[in-house]
């Protein structure tokens, strides 16, 4: 995400990443990094999957 988006949405991506313990949800995560139009879909959908 530091390539995409950048460091300051990287650091802010980072607490969220790492309280998700479930292979298939960080799976589902690398695709839609690639997905995602801009950083702010990038953090709705990360903070949707960490709920």
């Amino acid at each position: 995400m530091r390539r995409r988006f950048g460091e300051t949405v990287a650091a802010h991506s980072a607490p969220l990443l790492a309280r998700i313990t479930e292979p298939t949800v960080l799976e589902n995560l690398g695709a839609a990094l690639l997905d995602c139009a801009d950083d702010a879909a990038w953090l709705a959908r990360l903070g949707a999957a960490g709920r």
